[in-house]
Parts: structure tokens; C-alpha cells; sequence
């Protein structure tokens, strides 16, 4: 999950909600017929409900690079040389990429990990991964449920 871009999406959602909230506080509610006022919140409330549940949709999307390596990637492995956590959620991983077809090579890469995972990570683990063919830089590790990790 990329926390920071979930956290801008509400931010967003709840400034453009206070907006709207505003402008029906000072302008609308005036004008709306007797006895709907209940109605009104409870529109502005599921109205809201409801924007946030996109934006987090939104915002837990694969970039448009991730889904384009999950369409045309190369199948991989990478094991991992050495592991660095750098601050509590990302790791520095030295990694030996290993895809069929090509010469295996060694980089570095840094990835957001939680703590739960990092046993995953550990020196000697084997990884599943996706390469771009035209570009062996571009690494997209998988999910543990992709490879037979057992």
C-alpha cells in the first residue's frame, strides 16, 4: 500500500468536502424546502463516504509504469545479496537478478517494507520479480503468492 499517496488522497478529499460543506452552510440551506435538513446531511455525508472510498481506490492503483511491466515484464528471480532497513517502512536490497534469456547481473534497489515482511528479505532468499525487456533497470518485485516460496 503507498501510504503517502492514500494520505494526500484524503487530505484532498476532506479540504474539496470542507469546501462543499461550507458553500451548503452559507448558500444552499437557506434555500432548500422545510424539513429536509436531515436529508441534506445525510447526503453530504454519504457523499463524502463515498469520495473517500475512490480516492483510496485511486491511490492504491499500480503506477501506470508497474501495470505496463505486469503486462510485457519478463519473468525473473532475483536473490537477495544483502538487506538495509533505512528507515522504518523502506529497505535497501542488494539483489542478483537472474531472467532467462540474458546474462544475470547485480543492482540495488529501494523498496517500501514493512516490518512484518522483512523476514522475506532476508540474505539468501530467492524473489520473484518482472523485468522489462527493453530495459533490465526497471524491476518490479512480486507479491510471495506469485512464486513458489515454500
Amino acid at each position: 500500500m503507498n501510504h503517502e499517496k492514500v494520505l494526500r488522497s484524503v487530505a484532498f478529499v476532506a479540504v474539496g468536502y470542507l469546501i462543499v460543506l461550507i458553500i451548503w452552510a452559507g448558500l444552499l440551506r437557506t434555500h432548500t424546502p422545510p424539513g429536509t435538513l436531515p436529508y441534506q446531511i445525510v447526503g453530504l455525508v454519504a457523499g463524502f463516504g463515498t469520495a473517500l472510498a475512490l480516492a483510496m481506490m485511486v491511490a492504491n492503483r499500480p503506477t501506470a509504469e508497474q501495470r505496463r511491466l505486469a503486462k510485457n515484464g519478463v519473468e525473473g528471480w532475483a536473490t537477495v545479496e544483502a538487506s538495509r532497513r533505512i528507515d522504518e517502512r523502506k529497505m535497501e536490497l542488494d539483489l542478483a537478478f537472474t531472467v532467462p534469456g540474458s546474462d544475470s547481473y547485480v543492482g540495488r534497489i529501494v523498496y517500501s517494507i514493512p516490518p512484518s515482511e522483512t523476514t522475506r528479505f532476508e540474505t539468501g532468499r530467492t524473489l520473484p520479480i518482472l523485468v522489462d525487456p527493453s530495459d533490465h533497470h526497471r524491476v518490479l518485485l512480486l507479491p510471495a503468492e506469485s512464486f513458489d516460496e515454500k
